[in-house]
C-alpha cells in the first residue's frame, strides 16, 4: 500500500502555483498569520471561542481591506484579493479554535 501511495505522489506533478496565483497565496498566508494570532490571544483572554472567532477574522479582515483601499491610490485592487484575504482570515481564526484533545487512558 505504502509503495503504491509513494509512486501515485512521485507520479503527479502538482504546483500550488498553477492552481492558486502567487499574490493570493500572498493574501490567504498573510491573513492566516493575522487571524489565527489574533484569535488564539482572544481565546486565552476570554475563553470564547465565537469571540475569538469574530474577532480574528475582522482583524484578518481589517488588514486586507486597509491593503485594498491602498491599492486604490498606489497599485491595482482587485474583488478577488478581499476573497483569498477571507478565506484566510476564516480558516487561522477557525483553526486555532479546534480543541486538541487527550487521549485519556482508563485502568
Amino acid at each position: 500500500m505504502k509503495i503504491l501511495l509513494i509512486s501515485f505522489l512521485i507520479s503527479f506533478n502538482i504546483q500550488a502555483q498553477s492552481f492558486i496565483p502567487f499574490d493570493k497565496q500572498l493574501h490567504i498566508g498573510s491573513t492566516y498569520i493575522i487571524a489565527s494570532s489574533v484569535s488564539a490571544y482572544t481565546l486565552k483572554r476570554t475563553q470564547n471561542k465565537r469571540k475569538a472567532i469574530l474577532i480574528g477574522i475582522g482583524a484578518g479582515m481589517t488588514i486586507g481591506l486597509a491593503k485594498e483601499i491602498y491599492d486604490i491610490q498606489n497599485g491595482n485592487p482587485e474583488m478577488n484579493d478581499l476573497l483569498a484575504d477571507l478565506l484566510g482570515s476564516t480558516l487561522g481564526a477557525i483553526v486555532v479554535t479546534i480543541p486538541l484533545g487527550r487521549k485519556r487512558i482508563s485502568k
